[in-house]
């Protein structure tokens, strides 16, 4: 019986090595890439390009069928326009030029690019014997993955380009393509490799973008509020401008995803609005919170919440608060937790993330700019320099401001611990606390 059981113990031990051996062999199949991964960047890179053009053309496509008779390919070549209009190369739709880049349709393609760029480059993480890779590896591969993405994207949009549309837009789209393939695959394929920009950066500059961040998506909000309350309001002459085109069903389910496609443009124009730079609506239109000047406006439906009156009421001005609260946000999400810091320096750390969180504003904000048109339906969007001042000025003064009154409040707060930290011993000696194992537990008196 003892015998039998040795034997069966020997057994389960020769099972259980050859099991291991088995799991190891196991694990390194698994960790070995589908690919390599000089192939799966250019599959992701054409793979993404291409999706994005089914997304675009599949609608075009239905809704061109559909409707009067006419060529197939005449809804391809729309459909072409359009996605090389969501690169920002602009469209040529007959006679009839478009240079308002749908950034719904954008940030569309960029989600896509960034999906596909991290799945190339796990591609290449799973050559390595680990997922820690060391940090010149990281320095070396990383470039690599970019660069290869990027330039494979950057030809397939700019091949197309060249097929379909005027040199003037092959450079914008190769421009385009660049920074959408450019940004959307370093973040991702940054994650992926484990590559951190800000390693080296102090802990007051790490926390900048994160403040700037705070600020952006607080006059996003701000101005979301703004665009539901117009649309709302002008509900009516949205019905009305929505019948009047007479689009039948199939029709008017492309109006709607092109209103949709647009709708960040939207509420960046609302942004403005809100921060009191105001919009262009072509020439000779501006709308802000103090004064309404319309021209002729194009019969699209969200242009009926556009207010009519010919200059704005005093009230609106309490918009204005939307960025006032940006830049105090901003700046407690930079100096909050630096508990011990002077207020001067807390002051300056908050002006500083108001003025950053002011200049990203201004820059999503000129990218939502374009032409609608000829004539007066040229220059559409915020205005630039007017939006750089106000949002710049507005948050960072907030800004500055909030990071003073935190910091005056941290340190009147500090001198209180210090004054209760100096008060007198209670008497009470015996009881000391635990250390050396992580414990902040109170033991009894010995004896």
């Amino acid at each position: 019986m003892a015998r039998s059981r040795q034997t069966s113990s020997r057994g389960r031990k020769r099972g259980l090595e050859v099991r291991g051996i088995g799991t190891h062999r196991d694990l390194a199949e698994v960790r070995a890439p589908a690919l390599p991964w000089p192939l799966a960047v250019v599959l992701a890179a054409v793979g993404a390009a291409a999706a994005g053009w089914i997304i675009v053309a599949a609608p075009v496509v239905v809704a061109s069928l559909t409707g009067p008779p006419r060529a197939i390919t005449s809804g391809l070549k729309l459909a072409t326009e359009l996605w090389l209009l969501g690169h920002g190369a602009g469209a040529v739709i007959g006679a009839t030029t478009i240079t308002l880049m749908p950034l719904g349709l954008t940030a569309l393609l960029i989600l896509i690019a960034s999906g596909l760029a991290g799945v190339a480059a796990r591609q290449a993480v799973l050559a390595h014997e680990s997922d820690d890779l060391p940090l010149e590896i990281r320095q070396r591969l990383l470039p690599r993955l970019v660069l290869s993405f990027t330039g494979t994207y950057v030809l397939t949009v700019g091949s197309v380009a060249f097929l379909f549309s005027t040199p003037a837009q092959v450079a914008k789209a190769l421009l385009g393509a660049a920074i959408l393939a450019g940004v959307s695959s370093l973040v991702s394929m940054s994650r992926v490799v484990g590559w951190d920009a800000m390693r080296t950066w102090p802990l007051w500059a790490k926390r900048v973008p994160m403040a700037a961040a705070a600020g952006v998506a607080t006059v996003v909000l701000g101005g979301s509020m703004a665009l539901m309350t117009a649309l709302y309001q002008g509900r009516g002459r949205i019905a009305e401008l929505s019948t009047s085109l007479g689009a039948d069903p199939v029709g008017g389910f492309v109006l709607v995803l092109g209103e949709l496609a647009y709708l960040p443009n939207l509420v960046l124009w609302a942004v403005s609005w809100v921060i009191g730079a105001g919009i262009s609506l072509g020439d000779g239109s501006v709308i802000s919170p103090t004064v309404t000047q319309l021209g002729l406006l194009p019969a699209v439906p969200v242009f009926g919440a556009v207010p009519v009156e010919p200059s704005g009421r005093w009230v609106m001005v309490a918009w204005l608060l939307v960025g006032v609260v940006a830049g105090v946000l901003a700046a407690w999400t930079a100096v909050a937790p630096r508990r011990r810091a002077r207020f001067d320096e807390t002051s300056l750390i908050g002006g500083l993330a108001g003025v950053v969180a002011g200049a990203a504003v201004t820059v999503a904000a000129v990218v939502s700019r374009g032409d609608l048109g000829v004539g007066r339906l040229v220059g559409m969007g915020p205005r630039p320099f007017e939006l750089f001042v106000m949002a710049c000025s507005l948050l960072g003064i907030s800004g500055m401001a909030g990071g003073l009154v935190i910091g005056l409040v941290s340190r009147r707060r500090g001198q209180d611990w210090i004054a209760a930290d100096d008060d007198p011993d209670t008497g009470n000696d015996d009881t000391h606390v635990v250390a050396g194992a992580g414990s902040d537990e109170e033991t009894a008196p010995v004896g």
